[in-house]
């Protein structure tokens, strides 16, 4: 029974990552589609329509729990008055670039920064929680590494767009973790 969830886990976690990367690559196209608006107006009102498209989720898997746990937190540790806007500047910095990068000739940089990405969360991995790879981990990270040197050549450097990117999403992971509010009602 256990190998027969433990299958079930990981495809449904593989489908739900095949799943969301079509949908972020669908989203990234349909901005493009949307050039008459501007990033900043495409990043409004995806803000807008997120908040009840995240009330919808957190009412369908019955999360509304978090929310109300962290309403508590905030009555009692001010720092998190503090920390939530700068956790919401930078994921709202790395949400706005994702719309602003297609309509101004930079999905090509903001595409490396996000090769980048996984490089820059296991080297924080490493270093700041001591995190260990296995061999075929490490194998798995060189053989990235040289894919992204490779484009980084090819590109001539460090694109501003895909340094923010690279550094902006391992920050904000970093906080969360701090804060203790990795969870949907966080991101809310």
């Amino acid at each position: 029974m256990t190998a027969v969830s433990g299958t079930d886990t990981s495809s449904t976690g593989v489908a739900q990552s095949l799943a969301a990367s079509v949908l972020f690559a669908a989203m990234y196209y349909y901005t493009s589609l949307l050039s008459p608006l501007s990033g900043e107006q495409i990043f409004g009102w995806r803000m807008v329509l997120t908040v009840p498209i995240l009330a919808a989720l957190i009412t369908a898997w019955k999360a509304w729990g978090q929310v109300l746990a962290l309403a508590a937190r905030l009555r009692c540790e001010w720092k998190l008055w503090l920390a939530l806007p700068v956790s919401s500047t930078l994921i709202g910095v790395q949400l706005w670039l994702f719309l602003w990068a297609p309509l101004h000739e930079q999905a090509l940089a903001v595409s490396l920064g996000y090769f980048m990405l996984p490089i820059s969360l296991l080297i924080i991995g490493r270093v700041v929680y001591r995190e260990r790879l296995s061999r075929w981990q490490n194998l798995a990270a060189l053989s990235a590494c040289v894919g992204v040197a490779h484009e980084l050549y090819q590109v001539g450097g460090f694109p501003w767009t895909a340094l923010q990117v690279a550094l902006g999403y391992p920050l904000y992971f970093m906080l969360r973790r701090a804060l203790a509010t990795n969870n949907l009602a966080g991101l809310w």
